[in-house]
């Protein structure tokens, strides 16, 4: 093979692996809606959720919902849930993260939040909303969510009552 044909092959191998790069972005879908969100089955709304971490939506009331699911798995106590995802955070995602088996990185991200879709369920209707039970292994977790899909609805703070799990507002822990 000629110099000239292995530098065109490489192009095309190039290009083919750039692409292949783009189209294999993790789905972000309920980060561009603004809220952890979901359709249908609430088995499957967390699996395609946005990433949480120290450096991703860090101050925010979906960062204060992974925080009650690890209140409920008895890795962080009620009073870590603050709407931060700081060291406290970090060390009780990790924690969670081990003990189901995944990587440790203290990055909430389709894997970890995914692996909890199978421990929600539905519960009831209450006007426009459908209501959840998320089942901690310590404690059980309330979630709503908008009728028929859409936005997930925390309340961590009872004086303030539910609110949308947004990935750009803290308003949840006020």
């Amino acid at each position: 093979m000629s110099l000239r044909t292995k530098t065109a092959a490489l192009a095309v191998v190039a290009a083919l692996g750039g692409a292949l790069a783009v189209s294999a972005a993790p789905a972000s879908a309920s980060v561009g809606s603004g809220y952890v969100s979901g359709q249908g089955s609430i088995n499957d709304d967390w699996g395609d959720e946005g990433l949480l971490g120290a450096h991703y939506h860090a101050h925010s009331n979906a960062t204060a919902l992974w925080q009650a699911v690890l209140w409920a798995d008895g890795k962080l106590p009620y009073s870590g849930i603050d709407c931060w995802f700081g060291g406290d955070t970090v060390r009780a995602t990790q924690a969670w993260q081990r003990a189901h088996g995944l990587d440790d990185d203290g990055i909430v991200g389709k894997n970890t939040f995914g692996k909890n879709d199978s421990k929600l369920s539905y519960q009831r209707n209450e006007g426009n909303k459908d209501v959840f039970k998320y089942d901690g292994t310590a404690h059980d977790l309330w979630i709503e969510r908008t009728e028929g899909g859409g936005a997930h609805y925390i309340r961590v703070n009872t004086s303030i009552g539910y609110k949308a799990a947004s990935y750009t507002s803290a308003s949840a822990c006020g």
